[in-house]
């Protein structure tokens, strides 16, 4: 019995964990599943062949130890070969022709549970109001599309800035949207994600007069209140572009900019209708 509890723990460690499935229905009966492996311990411990199967795993372990650590020092102080020019991983279009091109320092760890913190630590520090489910779905999508997996892989980096995070890749719309947006929606596949980015954008900019932008009166908040979003300045002209990209047209306004006449007219018109307004 003692034998079962550790051939699931070394399964779940090497295995279970890398797979989307399995993870989720470990993570889903874990209240279950703590108590049944404290009593089959308990079992074991009162079991007598269970110290029969002790010694060998202690003597795996010593042995397998060493080894282990030499390894980690030579990889840390053996000098690493670099490639003259940064190759394009995105022309890989599979996730084992990525991995294998790819430096293994830049790829994504193989545990669910190690994705899934990577989004839940981006997601809290820049505010991406991602929920719990969204989490998930992209996780499980970054073990089967490279544009997912790429995407995830931008959110382990480290970022001045929000805005240097939306020029950090090919899918800056898709980081402008998951910003700006306080309710999104996920999906594992790219193209419909990239739909659904062009779809919400293209309401917020069809309802919203722009015959005003680039002049003073200009005011973003108004979107915002309007839209609940979260746009500045910077993500606005980069979801104002994605359309443009993307065959969508909209006007925006000119700047004007007035000469000292012209100021001196107006202040002259206003003097004027002010008087006009003061006689009996």
């Amino acid at each position: 019995m003692g034998s079962i509890i550790v051939l699931f723990v070394l399964w779940y460690v090497f295995v279970g964990r890398n797979q989307p499935k399995s993870y989720k229905k470990v993570k889903k009966n874990k209240s279950k599943l703590i108590p049944v492996i404290i009593i089959l311990i308990l079992l074991s411990i009162a079991s007598s062949s269970f110290w029969i199967f002790w010694p060998l795993l202690i003597a795996f372990l010593i042995g397998a130890l060493p080894i282990y650590i030499i390894y980690k020092i030579l990889r840390a102080i053996l000098p690493k070969k670099e490639a003259p020019d940064t190759p394009d991983y995105t022309s890989y279009t599979t996730r084992r022709e990525r991995n294998n091109a790819m430096p293994r320092t830049s790829q994504l760890p193989d545990a669910v549970g190690k994705r899934i913190r990577i989004i839940e630590k981006f997601n809290k520090k820049y505010d991406l109001n991602l929920t719990e489910n969204q989490i998930q779905t992209m996780v499980d999508a970054s073990y089967v599309s490279t544009d997912w997996e790429l995407f995830l892989h931008s959110m382990t980096q480290e970022y001045a800035t929000v805005h240097q995070w939306f020029a950090s890749g090919q899918n800056g719309w898709l980081c402008v949207y998951l910003r700006v947006f306080n309710t999104q929606t996920v999906s594992p596949d790219m193209q419909q994600q990239k739909q659904i980015c062009l779809d919400s954008f293209r309401q917020v900019f069809q309802y919203t007069d722009l015959s005003a932008y680039n002049t003073p009166s200009w005011d973003i908040r108004d979107i915002n209140n309007k839209f609940m979003t979260n746009f500045d300045d910077t993500s606005f002209m980069l979801a104002y572009r994605f359309l443009e990209k993307n065959g969508i047209h909209h006007e925006l306004g000119s700047v004007k900019i007035m000469d000292a006449d012209e100021e001196l007219e107006a202040l002259k018109r206003k003097y004027e209708d002010d008087g006009m307004m003061a006689r009996p």
